[in-house]
């Protein structure tokens, strides 16, 4: 059986990690492909390619980098695909290949019957930029019976939305092995912001947060991400002495066990993988109690805060002066995420549905 992931570049970020991992796995029998809708020429997608190649996943990659017209032109590229390849799944991630397989599908899906369509959501919003497309490609996952939620977050909204329950497969992850990160501040609780500098991940309470800890020399934050309110970030912050910059640190999941905590004040997630990460890592997670974050922790998670209200980050970040409870968040952390999130169970779960064509 051949599996195709529809990606939308060959670069870090959490759908593409998805895909990967899916298409990491081993069974006898299944062959997968990752193709990217637009061409990544980020500073990581060799790295990502060479991953790839490493795990013998078979790649094909796009020749435009603009994303419109890289989608408008995609059906013809596929369309080639098909033929050589033929495969017998379909699987999408996020709004640009679930629009351009959209698209292909109205030209040439008429071509291949019997291939099925598995696409997976990954955010609780939807669709903000492109909503009146959103409902044509909507309608058209679920006449498929295609649709995948990664949280009971992005299945309720999914619902509340378009009116449809779709099942539940969580994101898997696997434990990777750590490294030393050169930039930790010794003798300071080393706090790691990563993500894109966009108002979902709570830019505003971010940079409030870091601002009420300039004068403290306990704390050290590490920002990493780039994005449209970066230079906000950096203007507000710049005089800060307690605070470093970073626009992206590959295979940052290699060094997160080395930070004090991950702080995640988003506004809204579909099922943030950071979190995860920093659990399986042993590095506890200071967030927000929303959607999307709330599911990757239990509970009764104790750093966690509700509508992201920036008293009360502060409060409950001079309370982790006191250490005492430091390696109970630690290992309540990690068994729920090693429980809850195996890469082993996310493979098996999709296969089950990929046998069904």
């Amino acid at each position: 059986m051949r599996i195709f992931h529809i990606i939308t570049h060959f670069d870090i970020g959490g759908a593409e990690r998805v895909a990967v991992n899916i298409a990491k796995s081993q069974t006898t029998g299944i062959e997968y492909h990752l193709v990217e809708v637009v061409r990544g020429n980020g500073e990581f997608s060799q790295s990502f390619i060479e991953e790839l190649h490493d795990c013998s996943i078979c790649c094909h990659r796009s020749h435009i980098t603009n994303n419109k017209i890289a989608i408008i032109l995609f059906p013809l590229w596929f369309i080639y695909l098909s033929f050589k390849w033929k495969p017998q799944v379909i699987h999408t991630h996020t709004e640009i290949p679930d629009l351009s397989i959209y698209l292909w599908n109205k030209i040439f899906g008429w071509i291949f019957p019997t291939i099925k369509y598995v696409r997976t959501i990954h955010n609780t919003e939807l669709w903000n930029q492109w909503p009146q497309i959103g409902r044509k490609v909507e309608s058209f996952f679920k006449k498929k019976h295609a649709n995948i939620a990664i949280s009971q977050s992005t299945q309720l909204c999914y619902k509340r939305v378009y009116g449809e329950t779709p099942s539940i497969i969580f994101n898997g992850l696997q434990s990777v092995k750590q490294k030393k990160f050169k930039h930790i501040i010794a003798n300071k609780i080393n706090i790691l912001f990563a993500g894109r500098l966009e108002y979902q991940k709570g830019i505003d309470q971010l940079i409030a947060v870091v601002n009420a800890f300039k004068c403290n020399p306990k704390f050290y934050f590490h920002i990493v991400g780039d994005g449209s309110m970066k230079e906000k970030v950096h203007n507000t912050l710049r005089t800060s002495t307690n605070v470093s910059f970073y626009d992206k640190i590959f295979g940052l999941n290699q060094y997160i066990g080395d930070f004090n905590y991950l702080f995640m004040p988003s506004n809204h997630e579909g099922l943030a993988l950071m979190p995860i990460e920093a659990s399986l890592a042993h590095t506890p997670t200071i967030i927000n109690n929303c959607p999307g974050l709330k599911d990757t922790l239990p509970e009764k998670w104790p750093l966690k805060v509700n509508n992201n209200n920036i008293n009360d980050f502060v409060q409950l970040i001079l309370s982790l002066e006191n250490t005492t409870h430091y390696e109970e968040y630690v290992n309540i952390a990690y068994e729920y995420a090693k429980t809850n999130f195996s890469i082993e169970r996310m493979q098996h779960e999709y296969e089950q549905i990929y046998l069904k064509a």
